[in-house]
């Protein structure tokens, strides 16, 4: 039998997820990572997308906003801005949000990497993460 890990969700409204996992995959910054148990310690910045974490042989997923992630040989942590089930995604909002961002950014006059742009970008890659977990 696999070892299990312990996975936690939080974000500002409080505790998402606090679970028992046998793998855990996380769309960190410099590319995606996974962490098992035993694993060594790791702090990763974590970019908007899909969490996946496995449970009794079934992949569940997530959609989770940028944050931070800290993981060891027992759990993984993620401090994240926001956190939706599949079941929380509204389709037709998470569209609604893509285009608007893509629009922010497409009409942006400023320097990339202006707090404006990251925000936009940051809209378009939360809108995205939902419409991915919806599909």
């Amino acid at each position: 039998m696999a070892q299990s890990i312990s996975l936690e969700v939080a974000t500002p409204l409080g505790r998402a997820l606090s679970t028992d996992s046998e793998s855990v995959q996380v769309p960190g910054v410099a590319g995606e990572f996974g962490v098992l148990a035993m694993h060594l310690p790791i702090l990763a910045a974590v970019k908007p997308g899909i969490l996946k974490y496995r449970q009794n042989g079934t992949e569940e997923r997530a959609a989770i906003g940028g944050g931070f992630a800290e993981a060891d040989a027992t759990h993984v942590r993620l401090i994240t801005e926001f956190y939706a089930t599949q079941s929380d995604v509204d389709l037709d909002d998470a569209k609604r949000d893509l285009e608007a961002a893509q629009e922010r950014l497409r009409t942006f006059k400023g320097e990339f990497g202006d707090p404006e742009h990251r925000e936009a970008q940051r809209d378009l890659d939360w809108a995205l993460a939902r419409i991915e977990l919806a599909s």
